[in-house]
């Protein structure tokens, strides 16, 4: 069953005539006749009566009808939608990030995100950077947000340095006294994260390279309840600046200057896609609004979009 002989059917039951439908069509009459004819014998059974110049539906017009109708509703509705996501007002994004990052840095974002396109589906999934990683691979999502990385099928962008600081209970010494040098803090019962995580061998080796071997008092798996350990006096810990921003306000935890580590303590953190993917009008949008919160002249999307992007159907061939 085509659509033009959906089409030709409806007219012709609207306008009870073969010639006036064939004239809302910009058909010739034997041509609406033709498609009639191929659809009642499509179907099995007659869809009018013709007498002289009246034609009515039969009983298995009638019951047809409806149906019709809601089949070409149904398929406007999704050239509709098509049209939707090519201008990027409809669509989904995919976005893997690392837990910190969709926690303390996606938020804001993707607010914005969404008063630009309120009709964009976001998906976030929060996981290790090296489970985000994969999935970009996997093609599970359109974006990364992680630690900056290498890899052959990558393209990566730098969007900040996401730095560490060692942050204690306002009880503890170290408060006090604001710097301290790296053995001192690795005297102190250290709170980690779990082993797998990116930021535990960043920070375990910030103190191996100046010979401390510092004593790992527990290991989570949560910033938000590594931070409640530190409040809680059970140790202490680097974290992310970002992560401890309203603590730090609050005075609910203090930063200590550890003023002896031969590097700074920090992370790079990058966008990454897939090299030489085509990007949707929202993914693009989307690439270009991070560009521009972090100040980034270079954008994935500017020049890799789909051939009909942002083109009306009148202006495609």
């Amino acid at each position: 069953m085509e659509l033009a002989q959906l089409e030709a059917f409806l007219q012709v039951a609207h306008h009870r005539s073969f010639s006036r439908a064939a004239e809302a069509l910009f058909l010739t009459q034997p041509s609406v006749t033709a498609r009639i004819q191929s659809l009642e014998r499509e179907i099995g059974e007659r869809l009018f009566e013709r007498t002289g110049r009246s034609v009515t539906l039969t009983d298995a017009g009638h019951a047809f009808l409806p149906h019709a109708r809601r089949a070409l509703t149904a398929v406007q509705e999704g050239t509709d939608a098509i049209e939707a996501v090519r201008h990027g007002d409809v669509g989904n994004v995919r976005i893997g990030a690392s837990s910190s990052i969709a926690t303390y840095v996606l938020p804001g974002i993707l607010k914005k995100f969404r008063e630009q396109r309120p009709r964009i589906h976001i998906n976030l999934q929060a996981d290790t950077s090296e489970d985000v990683i994969e999935g970009l691979l996997a093609g599970d999502m359109h974006i990364a947000i992680t630690r900056l990385t290498q890899h052959p099928e990558i393209e990566s962008v730098h969007l900040y340095n996401d730095d560490l600081t060692l942050v204690v209970p306002p009880e503890h010494p170290f408060a006090a006294r604001g710097r301290v040098t790296v053995a001192e803090a690795g005297r102190e019962p250290f709170l980690f994260f779990e082993r797998s995580s990116s930021y535990h061998s960043l920070i375990y080796s910030m103190f191996l390279r100046v010979g401390v071997v510092p004593e790992s008092a527990m290991e989570l798996d949560s910033m938000e309840t590594t931070k409640h350990m530190v409040e809680a006096g059970l140790g202490i810990a680097i974290l992310p600046v970002i992560s401890v921003e309203r603590e730090l306000a609050s005075g609910t935890l203090r930063r200590v200057e550890i003023r002896d580590m031969e590097q700074p303590a920090r992370r790079e953190v990058g966008v990454h896609v897939l090299r030489d993917r085509l990007f949707a009008p929202p993914v693009r949008d989307f690439l270009n609004l991070l560009a521009g919160e972090f100040g980034i002249a270079h954008t994935f999307a500017a020049v890799r979009t789909p051939p009909d992007a942002g083109r009306t159907g009148n202006e495609r061939s």
